[in-house]
């Protein structure tokens, strides 16, 4: 009797609420404020400037009395007056002129909610994620969450991708390149059960993963070997780009890392590698240009920074909190700008003079190699001091003090010195070979633009409109977004207090950002579709319980990058087929029921021609390198005062390097990397576009250094092997990890013999063709085979077995 009591209030509370009989409950934060956000927040959200005006961006607005009304009455639901005005045929709400109306089902929708209560909630993304258990019992947690939804379709994961072609899947991901031919055939004969997961930790820890894993970082921050204003001169930061990528292949944790660029140099006694991590601060484009003012571009410089810190870190677009509070999410204008008072008292000037070395500046370790050895003679240093201490204690107390209050290098010279206080230790010999050993690496440093703070901070007020010369209120103090958690109550009120907010466990974006960044480079769409907007007029996440397990996973891993990529491509959903399925209404792939299919990106398209041809020149780091380019592309674009006015194609092997090292000029970057979807890099790239133009393949099939990197390649199948079909085999196996279909030898034999009968009627072209470019010909080669296999390599170089993840 009981029990039948209650399941008879509980269906009088379900029709009381409105409720049909099995109706799920309204969700307010995934159903209405969408909705709210999008059609009503424009005259009744944050940036409602009328003193009486309604309010919907909260439950107080919604619930207060306005002339004897209740937009939302929560003892009366029918009384709301919401239901009776967005339900008006005569005069609706929103307005007949609106831009944006109502649908029928969501006024429906909102009438169900009122009738509900019109409880509010906060939004998703504004709430710390928490781990909750997939219903899915599957070895890897994502497969878990990933079957969920899917059961919900009633459907299942798709067979598993061969293995050759995941090898190839799984390379490119981790990498930017195809597995090497040797590892790819050993792999294919481990019939082990871990076979798999041993590749995944070999790509891992294999020094190409840094360079590729980099290269979605310097988009993010706006990378640039140039200033990318006026006169757009050189630049000096590489040093930053190249620590970038040793830091990432020894997998510094995602919160150090984060922490050493916005405040590397204010943790104590900051090391080399922390001080040139702040590079970070110092991207935003600057300018010299005569007649501009500095107080306007001090105020640009840092609402660049600004805007950059929320794209990257928050998953929000900034830029409408600069000139008025959001209208849409829960910023105020007076946060932005105390947010913007992290910035504002940084030092360098305002104008960058169109100086290389716009300071503050520190000299730094000029390639990747050369910050790998630094870092161990960094880590040599520390022991042969921390061996020392003991000794050092025992000194009389003037030289314990010198003891005491040196730096590293202080220290390690005394350590050296044959007549010095610590002459009798036995590490003098050695002391004195590393202090030779570091005074011979930093001879060949480079200049790398660095953050440091004013003695005495910069006045920040709000902007009024925006404008520099407008400012008003009272000072203010730096501080943070109230919705994303309070700020550390023991951090600094500095750079470091801010990079400890963003990295706490009570933050509820930054991992969240992370996560969804590393599923979107992994899988080619996040969970989250606007990576660049977490906010209420982003996308809701595909999988909202799995982004939060991998965000809170992220943290407990101790911010391990890689232990988050190897769960994503060791999982089901990664290996699956990536064929089309005709059993799920399904063509975004939302659901995951496939695996990844993408065109790739720039770089990697031209890294597999590269390493395919055996050009590829592997020396990490250094300048920028100037491949081959059209003529007259930087000096129609640039100033005539500009020192990047004449490109100068470089020579030799540094043509061949990785196009992660391609030089970036801001206002004009290299035009392949930009018919391919590249970013400026003038502002901050989290998620690059996929074209599909003509004009890609006119670049593809024209462009010198394509032409180059067919023949060479086509010279690579001739020497390596002996007839067509293996020849076929060696090139399919270098770009698709796999021997080709019936369909493609046809296709391939059939424009092979084609163009063996072309230039046999005119050996002269096809002595042209193979002159293209810098690299030599190998003329003990037949020219006429050579030329022909050239267009069989460009032709597949520029077909989906190359273009292609899938």
């Amino acid at each position: 009797m009981k029990n039948l009591l209650v399941c008879f209030a509980s269906i009088v509370f379900l029709l009381q609420g409105g409720l049909a009989w099995g109706e799920q409950a309204v969700d307010f934060a995934r159903e209405i404020l969408p909705i709210l956000s999008n059609k009503c927040f424009i005259c009744h959200g944050p940036d409602s400037r009328e003193k009486d005006n309604l309010r919907l961006d909260s439950f107080e607005g919604a619930t207060a009395d306005l002339d004897g009304h209740q937009a939302i009455n929560p003892k009366q639901p029918e009384k709301s007056e919401i239901l009776a005005r967005i339900n008006d045929a005569e005069s609706p709400m929103p307005p007949e002129d609106a831009e944006k109306k109502l649908t029928d089902g969501e006024r429906k929708l909102i009438s169900r909610w009122v009738r509900e209560g019109g409880t509010y909630a906060k939004h998703w993304s504004f709430v710390v994620p928490k781990k909750a258990a997939s219903q899915s019992k599957e070895a890897n947690p994502v497969d878990g969450f990933i079957a969920d939804g899917l059961k919900k379709t009633s459907k299942s994961f798709a067979q598993e991708a061969q293995r050759d072609v995941l090898a190839r899947r799984v390379a490119l991901v981790l990498t930017g390149l195809p597995p090497e031919p040797a590892p790819l055939q050993k792999f294919l004969a481990d019939k082990s059960p871990g076979a798999y997961e041993k590749l995944v930790d070999e790509l891992l820890a294999n020094r190409k993963y840094g360079e590729h894993q980099a290269r979605y970082w310097l988009d993010a921050v706006r990378y640039g070997d140039t200033h990318g204003l006026h006169l757009d001169n050189r630049r000096g930061i590489y040093s930053y780009r190249d620590w970038v990528i040793y830091t990432l292949n020894q997998n510094q944790p995602l919160d150090e890392f984060i922490t050493w660029q916005l405040a590397g140099d204010l943790l104590p006694n900051p090391t080399l590698a922390q001080r040139v991590a702040t590079g970070f601060v110092r991207m935003n484009p600057t300018t010299a240009e005569g007649g501009a003012i500095p107080q306007e571009f001090q105020a640009k410089n840092n609402f660049d920074r600004t805007e950059t810190l929320g794209t990257v870190l928050l998953g929000m677009s900034l830029t409408c909190a600069r000139c008025h509070t959001h209208k849409y999410d829960p910023i105020p204008q007076t946060e932005y700008y105390k947010l913007f008072a992290f910035f504002n008292s940084t030092s360098e000037s305002s104008m960058d003079g169109n100086s290389y070395t716009y300071g503050p500046v520190l000299k730094a370790p000029a390639s990747v190699t050369a910050w790998s050895e630094w870092e161990s003679f960094e880590a040599d240093a520390d022991r042969m001091i921390e061996s020392a201490q003991k000794t050092a204690a025992g000194l009389p107390a003037a030289e314990a003090k010198k003891w005491q209050t040196a730096n590293k290098k202080a220290r390690l010279n005394m350590l050296a010195a044959k007549d010095g206080p610590l002459a009798s230790l036995k590490l003098q010999d050695e002391a004195a070979g590393l202090v030779a050993k570091m005074a011979k690496a930093e001879a060949a440093f480079t200049t790398t633009l660095v953050t440091q703070e004013l003695p005495k901070p910069r006045t920040t007020q709000v902007l009024q409109r925006g404008e520099y010369n407008l400012p008003v209120g009272d000072p203010l103090q730096p501080g943070v977004f109230s919705v994303m958690g309070a700020f550390p109550e023991d951090a600094p009120n500095n750079r470091l207090g801010l990079a400890q907010w963003l990295t706490s466990r009570e933050h509820p974006l930054v991992s969240r950002v992370w996560v969804n960044r590393i599923w979107q480079r992994t899988f080619g769409d996040g969970l989250v579709r606007t990576p660049e907007d977490f906010g209420l007029q982003g996308k809701q996440p595909s999988h909202p319980e799995l982004l939060d397990w991998l965000a809170v996973e992220l943290q407990d891993s101790g911010w391990d990058l890689k232990h988050i990529l190897r769960l994503m491509v060791t999982s089901k959903t990664f290996k699956q087929s990536s064929e089309w399925r005709n059993d799920i209404d399904d063509p975004e792939n939302k659901l995951f029921a496939r695996g990844p299919s993408y065109r790739l990106d720039a770089e990697v398209i031209r890294d597999i021609a590269l390493w395919s041809s055996n050009l590829l020149n592997e020396q990490m780091g250094g300048e920028g390198i100037k491949p081959y380019q059209p003529g007259g592309l930087w000096k129609a674009l640039a100033h005539p005062g500009s020192n990047t006015k004449q490109y100068v194609k470089d020579s030799g092997d540094k043509l061949y390097r990785r196009s992660l090292y391609v030089y970036w000029k801001r206002t004009s970057p290299h035009p392949m990397m930009m018919l391919f979807d590249a970013p400026s890099r003038e502002a901050s790239c989290v998620r690059r576009s996929r074209t599909n133009t003509p004009l890609q393949s006119l670049g593809l099939l024209n462009e010198t250094q394509r032409l180059e990197m067919s023949r060479k390649l086509a010279e690579r199948l001739l020497q390596q092997a002996e007839d067509d079909t293996s020849r076929m085999d060696l090139l399919f196996t270098l770009l698709a990890s796999r021997k080709p279909s019936d369909a493609e030898r046809a296709a391939c034999d059939k424009l092979l013999n084609a163009m063996r009968n072309r230039y046999n009627d005119s050996k002269e072209d096809a002595v042209a063709l193979l002159s293209t470019g810098d690299a030599p010909r190998n003329d003990k080669l037949d020219p006429i085979e050579q030329a022909a296999w050239a267009q069989v390599a460009i032709t597949v170089l520029a077909s989906d077995v190359s273009l292609l993840l899938y």
